[in-house]
């Protein structure tokens, strides 16, 4: 089995486990740079199409900012989620994905 392959049915398989009926948040923490860069995730964008199959979610990225010089990229971070939405990527989902800053 191919490594994608098999990585894929092992998320799916964990995922599935998840039986809390409060659940419905998964979120996904990211610094600057990898919002910045979320466009190429492909493999991320495929694996949570896969997770959203099996049990139904809400994504939000909560993004780190480690000092203030960091406090320009909010805006970037989510100019870089709006492109990627906008481009179709999350049209899996029941609802728009969500930035959450700390």
């Amino acid at each position: 089995m191919p490594t994608d392959t098999r990585r894929y049915t092992i998320i799916k398989e964990v995922f599935s486990t998840v039986t809390s009926p409060v659940f419905s948040e998964l979120i996904i923490v990211l610094g600057l740079g990898d919002i910045i860069h979320l466009y190429q995730q492909f493999t991320l964008f495929h694996t949570l199409r896969m997770m959203n199959e099996v049990r139904p979610f809400k994504l939000v990225f909560l993004l780190e900012f480690l000092c203030s010089r960091e406090e320009g990229g909010r805006g970037r971070s989510v100019e870089a989620l709006s492109s990627v939405t906008e481009k179709g990527y999350f049209d899996f989902l029941d609802s728009t994905p969500t930035i959450r800053f700390v």
